[in-house]
């Protein structure tokens, strides 16, 4: 069996090209622009001085374990757009080590009624494509409708942030990415998994708030949640809803939603207890305090169900039904998400 080993002052190890240089390098130095989330190197924008092209940032980049640095805005030509379908360019760094160069491209997609982008090639010690940003270019004229940032940042070993979910686009089970919504705020930490893909493994930062809804339309309420993502596909969550509208709810089972859908195939349940104690006593015949569970099967909603509170025991628990003024229903625990989903699988 052949062995080599580099680089070093003599022997076979003095010899240190191209090849062995990526091959020494690119295990431990990821792919990706360098920088911070919010920072705009190699950034691509539409072009504000030529039709139908793109403006890139300036910025620096590892590629497969080569440097690429733009020093100046560069502006390049997207292709003509004639078809009656919209199309999805690729901009990517295209490294050649066969050359010895990388440089900035746009990949022409294929025009459809769905489009999307092309694929990379991505050859060890041949061609290596990493992925900047995803264009959709509208039907019939060359004119940008939006632009997907799907560039990795990192810098000094910190974990990669990420503009949106599903990059980098030749992830590696178990890469571990920093996220940030820009529609929300919201921030994560996303993991990529064999078997399921990228996926949240834990939100950071502040708790989110969503707005519960109650699904019974005869009078006002207040609604106030809270949920945070704890784990793969696993959510824990709050809800309150008090009746306001200033009369009793009675003969409709109600149910809340819940901030994300929960998947479906199986039975999960909460803690779910109403809070009745709005006048120092027994009110509207219900006790001020009555615990129940939270059913959850599948779907948007759960079900609270709540403790018999006449004398009749084997009556047992039901389905939530009644809703005195002024009181609230509390509803909170754990539950596995459908993030993936499965359905009822």
């Amino acid at each position: 069996m052949a062995e080599t080993s580099w680089p070093f002052d003599q022997g076979d190890g003095v010899r240190v090209d191209a090849a062995r240089w990526q091959s020494l390098v690119s295990p431990s130095a990821l792919s990706g622009v360098t920088g911070r989330w919010g920072d705009l190197a190699l950034s691509v924008s539409v072009s504000t001085t030529q039709v139908g092209s793109i403006d890139i940032a300036p910025g620096r980049a590892i590629v497969r374990g080569f440097a690429y640095r733009s020093s100046a805005l560069m502006t390049l030509p997207l292709a003509p757009q004639t078809e009656a379908q919209p199309r999805v360019d690729l901009v990517v760094i295209e490294l050649t080590v066969t050359d010895g160069k990388a440089v900035i491209r746009v990949l022409k997609g294929q025009p459809a009624a769905n489009p999307i982008p092309p694929a990379v090639t991505q050859t060890t010690g041949g061609i290596w494509q990493y992925p900047l940003a995803q264009v959709t270019v509208r039907r019939s004229t060359t004119v940008i409708d939006s632009i997907r940032d799907v560039r990795t940042l990192h810098d000094s070993g910190r974990i990669p942030a990420v503009a949106e979910t599903n990059v980098p686009s030749n992830p590696t089970p178990g890469d571990l990415v920093y996220f940030k919504n820009r529609a929300t705020g919201a921030e994560e930490l996303h993991m990529y998994a064999a078997a399921g893909g990228w996926s949240i493994v834990s939100a950071v930062g502040k708790t989110r708030t969503y707005a519960p809804q109650l699904n019974w339309s005869n009078g006002s309420y207040r609604a106030k949640g809270h949920y945070q993502w704890i784990g793969s596909n696993t959510l824990n969550f709050t809800a309150n809803v008090t009746n306001t509208s200033g009369r009793t709810w009675n003969g409709t089972q109600m149910n809340i939603s819940l901030p994300e859908r929960a998947r479906g195939g199986i039975i999960q349940v909460m803690a779910a207890n109403l809070w009745n104690n709005t006048t120092g006593g027994v009110y509207e015949g219900m006790p001020n305090y009555m615990i129940g569970t939270g059913y959850i099967n599948g779907g948007w909603t759960c079900q609270p169900i709540l403790q018999n509170y006449t004398n009749n025991a084997y009556e047992g628990g039901d389905w939530w039904g009644r809703f005195p003024k002024g009181a609230t229903m509390i509803v909170n625990g754990t539950y596995e998400a459908d993030y993936y989903n499965e359905g009822t699988a």
